[in-house]
């Protein structure tokens, strides 16, 4: 071969390797998959179509066909209204899910399939959007909705995946024994719809369903109600902004769908009333248990002990009560006692019921040692609770660990050490509290200074408890923060109409840094806050009893309503910088009708 020949295949060779640098792949390097796919898959058709009439009532099944492969990837999303004893099998046929009716349905009743979150691409996971498919197996379609919310009746935050069922059956036990003639289930922001329903009038309920078997279990499950019949009026129509699919990831979206409905879910207050628990956790003290709150007790007789001689201490909620036996003489291994209450017969009505009980001593190791120190020490010790920020609004809290036979509060000193090392005596009041009858309270009436220093002291032998053993010698000191980075907030509240409880919450918005109990127009002041997350949640207190209660269906009493205060930046949980003074005003009545 020619020079020029060769010369001409080799710039032919380079000229290709050039124009095709990939077209020969190193075959130790793996292809490349692309992109991820981040489509989620598309609905193209269903058989028989959305809005069949006539649909057979056995041996029925919906087809929904997709543009690529899916998965049932949460069964528990779809939810088929009305429910039945046997749920319908769901099966994958390709590219198409099949639902199938294993019960035998309804005569002239509109059904529909709510396939929620439930249904996903084979590959990436990719969620479908959200579908309602509504047929009937009579001439017609219903095609009335509602909407609502499911919250958490203290903390006000929405209840995902609770049953929201409607019945036809307005007596107050269908929930406990018939299926419902709509359902649906909440959303991740408590949300629900009800769609293709007829025009009620309807119970509407809300509850946990833990055991999955469509019906409420007062024992097991939450639940909510709505307090009047509610009957639909709105058509279903592709417009309605709330009946759309929706991102669970798009908060404003999702937060500008519009509730017909709120509902504030609870564990109901147990009804059915007995004994439930008793012992003793020493040789002079024990604790009765209930079933239920607002246990009525007729009588009791302590065999061998004067009724004088013993103390009782209920619970807030009264379904349990503590007991003290003050007697100086020996109870003995076996405690009897004849008690006399109100107790739920097999009918659910509550009749008077005696009953005779026998109480030994304990068997628990950590409280036999507890008794056998108590025997050994010549002194008790008051457990103190007590906190700079917190001791003008708290005062010093003082646990007995049993009933006190004798107090004297005069002994207790209060003194001040001012900038100048000049010492002054104070007085502190002391009290017991209310709903604790081992607990007392010591109180400083006016306004601790900025820059002094105090000290209590509570001498040996202050409180002489039950058995006569005097208290031990108890001291602390205190002075008011003085970080110029700490913050305030001030509370003015208005038109206070009843009375309510004030809680300042913390980020979490769950438990309480510092409690209030108003009754009449006052202003209240968090002092001494370090900068941070703070929610303002006050609770109507009806029945004065300074507790949260809880409500009960049967009885159809809602609980105790809570509202967070709103800040003026449109949230309920304020941020709070260092260095702030910060004055609300509260009108209370229209904090509560809104």
């Amino acid at each position: 071969m020619k020079a020029t020949g060769i010369k001409s295949i080799l710039i032919l060779g380079l000229a290709c390797a050039m124009l095709f640098p990939y077209s020969c792949a190193n075959t130790t390097t793996p292809p490349s998959g692309g992109p991820k796919d981040t489509i989620p898959p598309v609905l193209l058709k269903v058989v028989p179509e959305n809005g069949t009439t006539g649909f057979p009532l056995t041996g029925g099944k919906v087809t929904f066909t997709y543009d690529e492969y899916s998965v049932v990837k949460t069964s528990s999303e779809i939810v088929v209204s009305p429910p039945s004893k046997r749920r319908p099998t769901t099966k994958v046929r390709g590219k198409s899910i099949v639902i199938s009716f294993q019960d035998t349905l309804q005569p002239d009743r509109t059904y529909s399939i709510n396939l929620g979150l439930g249904i996903a691409d084979n590959n990436e996971g990719n969620i479908a959007p959200q579908y309602v498919y509504a047929f009937s197996t009579g001439d017609t379609v219903d095609s009335l909705y509602m909407t609502g919310t499911v919250v958490d009746c203290r903390t006000l935050e929405p209840v995902k995946g609770a049953i929201v069922a409607v019945y036809s059956d307005l007596s107050d036990s269908a929930c406990f024994k018939t299926y419902p003639d709509a359902a649906s289930r909440s959303d991740q922001w408590g949300f629900f719809s009800l769609r293709h329903i007829g025009s009620g009038p309807y119970r509407v309920i809300a509850f946990s369903d833990t055991d999955n078997d469509w019906f409420y279990n007062a024992d097991t499950d939450n639940v909510a109600f709505e307090d009047s019949l509610y009957t639909p009026h709105e058509v279903v129509r592709d417009s309605i902004y709330e009946l759309g699919s929706f991102d669970m990831k798009d908060t404003l979206a999702c937060n500008a769908r519009k509730p017909m409905l709120e509902l504030r879910m609870f564990k109901e207050s147990q009804s059915i009333q007995y004994l439930q628990r008793y012992g003793r956790k020493s040789d002079k003290a024990g604790f009765l248990k209930f079933s239920a709150e607002n246990v009525s007790i007729l009588g009791m007789e302590w065999m061998g002990i004067d009724s004088n001689d013993v103390i009782l201490q209920y619970n807030p909620t009264r379904d349990s009560l503590d007991f003290w036996i003050t007697s100086k003489y020996n109870v003995g291994d076996s405690l009897i006692l004849r008690l006399d209450y109100m107790k739920t017969d097999s009918t659910g009505v509550l009749e008077p019921f005696h009953e005779t009980i026998a109480m030994g001593m304990p068997t628990d190791s950590l409280l036999l040692e507890a008794e056998m120190k108590r025997d050994q020490d010549s002194l008790f010790s008051m457990k103190v609770r007590q906190s700079a920020e917190t001791f003008e609004h708290d005062g010093v809290i003082l646990d007995a660990p049993w009933p006190l036979r004798e107090i004297n509060p005069d002994s207790i000193l209060f003194t001040c050490t001012n900038p100048k090392n000049q010492t002054d005596t104070l007085q502190l009041e002391l009290m017991q509290d209310s709903t604790v009858v081992t607990r007392y309270i010591l109180r400083y009436r006016d306004s601790l200074q900025v820059g002094y220093n105090y000290e209590v002291t509570i001498p040996e032998g202050t409180f002489i408890d039950m058995y006569g053993k005097p208290s031990k010698k108890e001291s602390f000191k205190l002075a008011l923060p003085q970080s110029e980075d700490l913050s305030s907030i001030t509370l003015v509240l208005s038109d206070v109409d009843g009375r309510y409880i004030v809680e300042l919450l913390g980020a979490d918005k769950k438990n309480a840094q510092r409690t209030f109990t108003v009754e009449n127009d006052c202003t209240l002041q968090f002092k001494y806050l370090k900068a941070g997350n703070f929610a303002i949640r006050i609770a109507q207190d009806p029945n004065r009893n300074g507790a949260f209660d809880m409500g009960n269906l049967l009885e159809r009493r809602q609980p105790e309503r809570v509202v967070f205060y709103r800040f003026s930046q449109g949230t309920d949980l304020l941020e709070l910088p260092e260095r702030t003074d910060l004055e609300q005003e509260i009108n209370i009545k229209d904090l509560f009708v809104r």
